[in-house]
């Protein structure tokens, strides 16, 4: 496939960071969410306490995608001889214990990090009983882990730069089609509304459409996919699928739902920035915050202070 190749030689250009800004999809769903939080983050740089659930989801990402490294660039004997339990509670720890050091105490009771750490081990286990279910070594490449992103979105605005890496990049080699996984954890799934939040699943298509710029790869070969994983199973599951420890979502990623993105991150891009630099307009911020009311989110720290 001349994709393929394409995916090989391209390099990514380095960021400048003195001459040009990044922005991700982090920062632009925060501004969809609530442009006040926004301006408090990247403005402000009011820095968000750290979470348990962040250093949870970072240890088991590194963790996964150790042993698919393992598994498809070494082979399945060294993936099986890695010692993936003791690897996640490790990385979970360090980074646990690196969180506290920054801000000199501790964020998560220990209860809750034994919670946490017997949780991410019990979904390691689940995962290496049913690895096979999910990811097959035959028929299949791994074309990258945390592959590079850096494009501009905005004509009028070369400087700023969508940045991203991508979590696993693989290749169907009987359907002859690139696949994009995000790995996400949760506590218990995606339901309905998860699946339905476009904030929340259209990552991935916004991937889709600058992964396909970027490599050179038509939009069509590419599939999007979210690996979920869950910290929590019913006691007393109804049906079997809720017994599973892993959930695989595919967002709606055809054309209208990419056009729609590039037009939410093209708009972002023109209310934040100085139009022709990588400045932040915070004038403009600061009228587009007068009109936008505070979110009702009981989540968001910024408008529901106490």
């Amino acid at each position: 496939m001349d994709y393929l190749k394409n995916i090989r030689e391209t390099v990514v250009p380095e960021m400048d960071w003195e001459t040009e800004k990044n922005i991700s999809y982090t920062q632009l769903s925060s501004w969809m969410e609530c442009p006040h939080r926004w301006k408090q983050m990247y403005i402000d740089k009011i820095k968000q306490p750290p979470s348990i659930h962040l250093s949870f989801g970072t240890a088991m990402h590194e963790t996964l995608q150790e042993y698919m490294e393992l598994m498809y660039n070494k082979g399945q004997q060294h993936a099986d001889v890695f010692e993936a339990h003791d690897d996640f509670q490790k990385r979970f720890l360090e980074l646990y214990k690196a969180d506290t050091e920054k801000i000199g105490g501790h964020f998560a009771t220990k209860k809750e990090l034994i919670e946490f750490t017997n949780d991410g081990l019990n979904i390691i286990d689940f995962f290496l009983r049913h690895r096979q279910e999910h990811f097959q070594k035959h028929g299949w490449k791994l074309l990258g882990i945390e592959m590079p992103i850096l494009m501009a979105p905005h004509e009028k605005y070369p400087n700023v730069k969508l940045m991203s890496k991508l979590d696993l990049v693989m290749f169907d080699e009987t359907m002859h089609k690139v696949v994009i996984w995000d790995i996400k954890t949760s506590t218990r799934g995606w339901g309905k509304y998860d699946k339905e939040n476009k904030i929340k699943t259209s990552q991935m298509v916004l991937y889709k459409k600058y992964f396909s710029e970027q490599y050179n790869v038509p939009v069509d070969q590419i599939d999007v996919k979210y690996f979920i994983v869950k910290r929590k199973i019913p006691d007393n599951p109804k049906y079997a699928v809720m017994k599973s420890r892993i959930q695989r979502f595919a967002p709606s990623s055809g054309k209208v739902s990419m056009n729609r993105l590039e037009k939410n991150v093209r708009s972002f891009i023109e209310d934040v920035f100085v139009e022709g630099t990588h400045i932040y307009d915070i004038d403009n911020v600061n009228k587009i915050l007068e009109k936008t009311p505070k979110c009702k989110s009981k989540w968001c720290q910024t408008c529901n202070k106490k």
